[in-house]
């Protein structure tokens, strides 16, 4: 399990977090009714009872939670009139600034009240406090401005109130694409990934805090495309805080898998004919992301690693890139997709799928209106004969047969429950976790433009589940990953 380093997080502080560290039109004044939620002169006391030593160690207030609030509050100041600071905060600061000014550390000193000169504690941290110079005007960074703050939040070198200041700050800035795509960079270096001896090979994202409701049938597609002749790269962690889900490594753990290969023993399975897909590790591929997974709880909002992550390239194959994406929060979908086809990935697919990831519900609900996207919903890019070719579309299972009046979840949510269920999908066992194992797996290669024709798609997936070819791919790969 998971042990938290950090003191708290103190949850009043998360719900307010939960308010204000967030976009333009998105922000909940706190105070607007005595009734709603907390109150901002309760908070600012919990604040001083923290820094004053009356909380205990489960309770106080972290740096990493002033940080975040109090960046978000000075951010505000620039935003619309309607999630401006309210009447109730505005007192309750007049109130206690003194006092808080008075005990709280010079860093956040400086997150209140920008003209405060602060100096930083090394050189490290003077990037990140460059950075902040801007964000705390509402301003953007350059794609190397990003990275170069990212790198370094990665490391031990920087106050945890400065790196929550930093990155709830941008994202509540909104990222530009370049600021994305310094994100993105500053965990894997472009420059870093490794052509490998494919034809073909498919980037799978997910988000990494893995699955609580539904069943993750990432791995068992991959088994079935390695099946098929489609390789797979598979990457996430064992468990990343709050959500603490299961993900594709719980998944292999629970299977007797080794998790810790390097990028190039990855690739050692990919490339073997009888395994066809592989799985890159977080503590592998980035320890300094791993390090900080805590900071994800205290700060309260997802940072936007948690969607540039799911983009990252480490291979490549020799004729064809593939990439498929899955999302919750609209907005990052587009930029994420547009690094995809400037890297040269011959199709992605982005979908907004079961808990922010990219697989498909057994059942469409309502469909997607231009102003709500509906889970199963999936926009993309070919390349056809040089051009681009754009898409967007729900998938609904019902015009392939999948005939469910509710989306199905599992009896139990654990990793062995989903192996066996899983397993049982690749013997050739009817239900809906095959179902849903055989509709990811073939729509995918539909839309990528593997299989043009999305009923030969869902033909021939279902042969390599009902012959045993696929399990022996998911096998196999146990055996390999065992062997390093």
């Amino acid at each position: 399990m998971y042990t938290p380093q950090y003191p708290g997080p103190n949850q009043d502080m998360l719900e307010a977090q939960a308010r204000v560290c967030t976009g333009p039109h998105q922000t909940r004044p706190l105070g607007k009714k005595p009734s709603d939620g907390p109150q901002p002169d309760a908070i600012l006391e919990t604040v001083l009872d923290s820094l004053n030593g009356q909380l205990g160690h489960d309770e106080k207030v972290s740096e990493a939670q002033l940080g975040a609030f109090f960046v978000a509050m000075t951010l505000r100041k620039y935003f619309p009139e309607e999630t401006q600071w309210s009447p109730a905060e505005k007192t309750a600061f007049q109130k206690y600034l003194p006092s808080l000014l008075s005990r709280l550390p010079k860093e956040i000193q400086y997150l209140i009240n920008p003209e405060i000169v602060y100096i930083p504690n090394n050189p490290t941290e003077a990037i990140v406090v460059s950075a902040l110079e801007k964000i705390l005007q509402a301003k953007h960074l350059s794609y190397e401005e990003t990275r170069q703050m990212c790198e370094v939040i990665l490391s031990d070198k920087v106050k945890p109130a400065l790196k929550a200041a930093a990155l709830i700050g941008q994202r509540m800035n909104r990222e530009t694409y370049d600021e994305v795509r310094g994100y993105l960079d500053s965990y894997f270096d472009p420059e870093q990934i490794k052509a490998i001896d494919v034809d073909n090979l498919t980037h799978f994202g997910q988000p990494y805090d893995g699955a609580t409701r539904y069943f993750r049938p990432t791995l068992f597609v991959a088994a079935v495309r390695a099946a098929l002749g489609e390789p797979s790269l598979l990457h996430s962690v064992d468990e990343m805080p709050p959500k603490n889900g299961i993900t594709e490594e719980t998944l292999l753990k629970a299977l007797g898998a080794k998790t810790d290969l390097t990028l190039e023993q990855t690739a050692q399975l990919i490339t073997d004919k009888a395994v066809g897909f592989g799985y890159a590790s977080q503590r592998e591929y980035s320890p300094g992301a791993y390090d900080i997974r805590e900071l994800r709880v205290h700060i309260m909002k997802r940072p936007p690693w948690a969607a540039t992550e799911k983009a990252l390239q480490f291979f490549s194959a020799r004729k064809r890139n593939y990439m498929v994406i899955g999302y919750y929060h609209i907005g990052y979908e587009k930029p994420l997709l547009q690094m995809a086809y400037e890297r040269g990935f011959h199709a992605a697919i982005a979908i907004k799928g079961e808990e922010g990831t990219s697989h498909y519900a057994l059942r469409l609900g309502k469909p997607s209106t231009p102003e709500r996207m509906a889970v199963n919903y999936s926009q993309g890019f070919r390349h056809i004969d040089g051009n681009r070719e754009d898409f967007a579309l729900d998938i609904d299972p019902k015009t392939y047969g999948f005939e469910y009046k509710v989306n199905p979840r599992p009896d139990s949510v654990n990793a062995e429950a989903y192996t066996e269920a899983g397993i049982a999908a690749l013997s050739g066992e009817k239900g809906h976790i095959y179902d849903r194992i055989l509709l990811n797996a073939a729509m995918v290669d539909y839309l990528l433009g593997i299989s043009p024709d999305p009923h030969e798609a869902l033909k021939r997936t279902k042969s390599v589940m009902d012959d045993g070819s696929a399990l022996n791919h998911l096998n196999a790969y146990i055996i390999g990953s065992q062997e390093f």
